[in-house]
């Protein structure tokens, strides 16, 4: 009898967390395809206006306009968010050839100097907040510095800084550099276009040819080799791991001969709609009524955000001799994925750009934190 008992209640136990487990999946896999459903308007609406970036920007400020209204998303387990990483991963990854390995060496001293430049001034900016708002020093240096919105405030949550505050001074720089930059990247090139620079490492044409040759087979295999080096890298907690690890692996395998073909360019869109979409969900309410009391420091940050990118890229571009496109792209303070998307659509070197990104990324994570705190104390 007391084995029938417990049998029993080991089976009660077991249905009650399937159907949680059941009801937790069905609200996601809802969630995910309203986000599609409002970005795929959004990117319309943003694509028939011409408005570059249109998949990214469309997607994120339309959510952000719904989520701003008090709609409340189911939040993703990280294996999600990893996955979408994982694809862009792999679209950089299959444009990878032997002639990048050169371009991994001698990107180590720019993206040294670029990430100091950028902490240097993000510190300035943040000591000027405090100066200027009501905002305490440790919000404000965790705000400025682009380290990415989830991980800023994530550490901010850490040292019981405001966390909204920070999230939302993220949120704001994130959306003026996907607002603004494709529209400055476009128009410089077109100024650029007859002299020396604009000489795409990537050729679109090549990708669109390669398109209709790609099978889902191909799709598979290479998701299926990018996610194993992108979840690993995650595992041992790279920053963007899921994007770096798929990129590394698909890029070695494409390097010795491995004949991977590109991804198809309506999966880059999807995944454009999605990310861009799941980074509106971050906009609530609170972070309007913060935005209300912080506004003109608050335009003030996002104007001196874009121009100072502006700066290093051009400085960038007449030094090493970058194309501008990409010049702007690994400069501008954007986080690594939405900038690598940028890249891809804007015909820049998505190699270049993300592996900078990540540099960048991966000194001010290991550095900002010790730095702040000392600073703070």
């Amino acid at each position: 009898m007391i084995h029938i008992a417990y049998y029993s209640l080991l089976i009660t136990v077991f249905n009650t967390q399937y159907e949680h487990l059941k009801g937790t999946l069905n609200k996601m896999l809802l969630t995910l395809i309203l986000i599609f459903i409002l970005g795929f308007i959004g990117y319309r609406v943003f694509n028939y206006l011409h408005i570059p970036g249109a998949a990214v920007t469309g997607a994120l400020v339309t959510l952000a306009i719904v989520t701003s209204l008090g709609v409340e998303w189911v939040e993703f387990p990280s294996f999600i968010t990893t996955f979408f990483q994982v694809i862009i991963g792999v679209m950089i990854g299959c444009r990878f050839k032997k002639e990048h390995l050169s371009t991994m060496k001698s990107l180590l001293l720019p993206g040294i100097l670029s990430s100091v430049w950028m902490i240097v001034i993000s510190l300035g900016v943040g000591y000027l907040l405090t100066k200027f708002t009501i905002l305490d020093l440790g919000t404000a240096l965790y705000g400025s510095v682009p380290g990415g919105l989830f991980e800023m405030g994530l550490i901010a949550l850490t040292f019981n800084l405001s966390v909204p505050v920070v999230t939302l001074l993220q949120f704001v720089r994130i959306l003026s550099i996907n607002i603004s930059l494709p529209f400055i990247v476009l128009k410089c090139n077109n100024l650029d276009r007859e002299g020396a620079g604009c000489q795409h490492a990537i050729n679109m044409n090549d990708f669109d040819q390669n398109e209709n040759k790609t099978d889902f087979l191909n799709i598979l295999l290479a998701l299926l080799l990018g996610g194993i080096g992108g979840y690993a890298a995650t595992y041992l907690g790279l920053p963007v791991g899921g994007l770096l690890g798929a990129m590394v692996v698909i890029g070695l395998l494409k390097s010795i001969g491995v004949p991977l073909k590109e991804l198809p360019k309506w999966v880059i869109t999807g995944t454009q709609i999605v990310l861009g979409g799941y980074l509106g969900t971050t906009f609530t309410p609170e972070m309007v009524a913060t935005l209300k009391s912080l506004l003109l420091p608050v335009v003030f940050f996002s104007i001196f955000v874009v121009l100072n990118g502006m700066l290093v890229g051009f400085l960038f571009h007449r030094i090493l001799k970058w194309d501008l496109a990409t010049s702007l792209l690994s400069t501008a303070a954007g986080g690594v994925t939405l900038m690598t998307l940028t890249a891809i659509e804007v015909h820049a070197d998505p190699v270049r750009v993300s592996l900078l990104h990540t540099i960048r990324l991966t000194i001010i994570l290991l550095t900002m934190p010790t730095l702040i705190a000392y600073i703070i104390h």
